[in-house]
């Protein structure tokens, strides 16, 4: 499927040091209301390893017709994770017609790592997100903050897949059953590593498609 690459480019300050920072991203438009955005964790690239968040977008493009989003996740401070996620959200907004072909329009969020970290704080404050499948998210960077944004996501379905062998695995279980939320499904890998990797990768590639389109 077509894609086009392209920069975010922008500046922001944090403790009096001004930062220029940028963030890599890949469009593939389709004449869909729905866009899939993709956030990997810390330091992921566009594409990600053996090419999967390519291979996602294929996919859904192929079986769904959704337009995709996809971002890098470059690591300049921790509050930088969360200013390449807003910056995305605002780029889709500003750009929706010409990612989607539509003026109204929906976001459905995959993320992993620090991304699913940030996102499960932040996405309630951005309505067009409707759907989350959040993947190992890296519970210990902030559990109280993860916590507080997941209560304030009650109104959204939301997937939490982890794998048995990461090690935030303990933590997310914790959390999940201290929110007692109806809409938080869980899904547990057993034999999966925090990057699903091995005979484990296949399910990573398949989770959007089962889980945010089901």
């Amino acid at each position: 499927m077509t894609s086009n690459y392209s920069t975010i480019d922008w500046r922001e300050t944090m403790n009096g040091v001004s930062i220029d920072c940028s963030l890599d991203m890949a469009i593939h438009p389709a004449n869909s209301s729905i866009i899939l955005l993709t956030v990997p964790g810390v330091d992921g690239s566009v594409d990600g390893y053996d090419n999967k968040y390519v291979r996602i977008a294929d996919s859904i493009q192929a079986t769904i017709g959704a337009a995709i989003v996809r971002i890098a996740n470059p690591f300049i401070t921790s509050f930088h994770w969360e200013s390449n996620l807003r910056q995305a959200l605002d780029y889709i907004a500003n750009h929706a017609a010409e990612i989607t072909n539509h003026t109204d329009y929906e976001i459905r969020l995959m993320a992993h790592s620090a991304g699913a970290a940030v996102a499960a704080q932040i996405a309630w404050e951005y309505p067009r997100i409707s759907r989350l499948l959040l993947v190992n998210p890296a519970t210990k960077l902030d559990i109280e903050a993860i916590k507080s944004g997941l209560e304030k996501l009650s109104d959204r379905p939301i997937t939490i897949l982890m794998g048995g062998a990461d090690p935030n695995f303990d933590d997310n279980q914790q959390l999940i059953d201290e929110l007692k939320l109806g809409n938080i499904k869980l899904e547990i890998a057993r034999s999966a590593d925090h990057n699903f990797s091995g005979e484990n990768f296949s399910i990573f590639l398949e989770s959007p498609l089962q889980y945010l389109f089901d």
